[in-house]
């Protein structure tokens, strides 16, 4: 069984996150840093590969989002099977918090997104915990 904080992969997207300690938690305000490693299965030119922090919720209710912080980390060509790494930093707010609750949850994640003009664009995300951390 994988772990939410181990390396998450597609078929041409993975996100291998920088965590201290092992554990997927950052406190409020903290900066949030990885890299994601591309490998497509053939020769495809990119508009854009973009990182992004964002928010969501899920469960009852409208849904909500917010997008803290998005990088362009490239745009050109991608060679098939090479394997290419973009490093990526972003700093987190003070709110809201990671919550998981009954009716509601607030999911904080890194997405990415490679714009491939005339097709689908590959998409995926890595999910994290932003909360204050607990003292000893």
């Amino acid at each position: 069984m994988r772990r939410p904080w181990q390396e998450r992969t597609s078929r041409w997207l993975s996100i291998r996150p920088r965590w201290w300690g092992g554990l997927p938690c950052y406190a409020p305000g903290a900066e949030v840093q990885g890299e994601v490693c591309v490998t497509p299965d053939g020769d495809v030119h990119c508009s854009h590969l973009r990182v992004r922090l964002q928010w969501r919720t899920e469960g009852r209710g409208n849904p909500a989002t917010d997008k803290i912080a998005e990088v362009d980390v490239f745009q050109g060509t991608l060679s098939a099977g090479l394997p290419r790494t973009f490093d990526f930093r972003a700093q987190l707010p003070d709110e809201p918090w990671s919550y998981s609750g009954r009716y509601i949850n607030i999911v904080w994640e890194i997405a990415v997104d490679l714009d491939v003009p005339w097709s689908v664009n590959p998409r995926h995300s890595q999910p994290l915990v932003m909360a204050p951390l607990r003292r000893r």
